[in-house]
């Protein structure tokens, strides 16, 4: 079977389908992705294959023309009001408008017998459409992002009557759906699936493969936020955590800890670790609610503090806080009570758990192999 997967640009949209491809390749079977730009070389480090998208436009560059024109920085773009929704539909829109004619043109020579993508991307269903063969669409978010993507058919119109469409491409043959159940407000009438999240691959320290003497504590802002803003909104939250009796890892990734200041003998600045490998050391996290980090944290089994500051960081924040999972506050307002509430609250503590084992007893991404399978012939 060849499997092609169509993603947005960015970690956050190409990680999420990685183990399901990596289960594929196990299985025997071929797996291309579809993927814009500098994101191809995301799928090249995680020993998959990939080609350009979109050769001739820079998606990232669109989306923040489109954002600019409206007086808009990525940072400040939030996801959680209608007009805001009708945006987001505007922008994915507009960059999978930009990734329609090449992934056409490979995939009409590659011949996909099946075509597998990612929330919020457009290209994948017209493309299954064209070749007649199931589109099946695989969440990202621990929410969802139908209520974008069923949005997108004004602005794709002239690219669906280009290629011969009447209107949209029908709706997915399947949804696989990584979202534990007992967050997931809104049924999408998948098939449950477990969240292996990807986090790249590292020689791991050796401080990693050991017991920390004291509960630990990850903290990461993800890919994106600090290349736009920085991590200097963390001063306060590195503040803090001095008076606590906690160690606190900072996951910096390219960032790095000078505009911090002076970090406590109990705060400890890497760039890039493999945050499920961090996430399995640790008692808690603190995190901006992306929902790569947060779905790895719910894996985990880890209590959670999010700070949002952007895209639909809001809507995962809301949704942890009403399962009773995270607290939520703006990283200004962090205290060292606030930390240690985080580490010792036994309601926090039962519903981590609760949702760490749902998260173990549903399908591993081998589990639904044998299901793509018999959807493609």
């Amino acid at each position: 079977m060849r499997v092609l997967v169509t993603t947005s640009h960015g970690a956050g949209h190409v990680f999420p389908p990685i183990a399901l491809a990596h289960a594929l390749r196990a299985a025997g079977h071929d797996v291309l992705f579809a993927v814009p730009g500098a994101s191809c070389a995301h799928v090249a480090r995680a020993g998959l294959h990939a080609f350009d998208s979109s050769p001739a436009a820079d998606t990232e560059e669109i989306f923040g023309r489109l954002l600019a024109e409206r007086g808009m920085t990525f940072d400040r773009f939030r996801t959680d009001s209608p007009e805001a929704v009708t945006l987001a539909a505007e922008l994915f829109a507009r960059t999978s408008e930009a990734t329609v004619e090449r992934t056409v043109e490979v995939a009409t020579a590659w011949r996909p017998d099946l075509v597998l993508y990612t929330e919020l991307q457009g290209a994948g269903p017209l493309v299954a459409a064209l070749l007649g063969v199931p589109a099946v669409e695989h969440t990202i978010s621990c929410h969802h992002f139908r209520q974008i993507s069923s949005r997108f058919g004004p602005w794709l119109a002239a690219v669906y009557r280009q290629y011969g469409l009447d209107g949209p491409p029908p709706p997915p043959t399947a949804t696989i759906d990584t979202r534990p159940p007992s967050i997931a407000a809104y049924d999408l009438g998948g098939w449950p699936m477990r969240a292996l999240p990807y986090t790249t691959g590292a020689v791991l320290p050796p401080w990693l493969l050991e017991r920390p003497a004291r509960p630990r504590v990850a903290v990461t802002l993800g890919t994106l936020r600090p290349q736009l803003s920085g991590v200097g909104e963390l001063r306060t939250v590195v503040r803090a955590a001095g008076a606590v009796d906690a160690e606190f890892v900072l996951a910096l990734g390219d960032a790095g800890p000078a505009a911090l200041g002076p970090l406590p003998a109990n705060v400890r600045a890497e760039g890039w670790l493999p945050l499920t490998a961090l996430l399995a050391t640790c008692t808690a996290m603190i995190h901006h609610g992306g929902n790569g980090t947060t779905l790895a944290g719910l894996g985990a089994g880890v209590r959670h503090l999010v700070l949002p500051g952007g895209a639909d960081d809001y809507e995962v924040a809301r949704i942890l806080r009403a399962r009773g999972v995270a607290m939520v506050s703006s990283p200004e307002a962090v205290d060292a009570g606030l930390l240690r509430r985080l580490l010792t609250d036994d309601a926090l503590l039962a519903a981590a758990a609760e949702i760490r084992d749902e998260t173990a007893a549903l399908p591993s991404p081998a589990a639904i192999v044998p299901r793509l399978e018999k959807l493609a012939g």
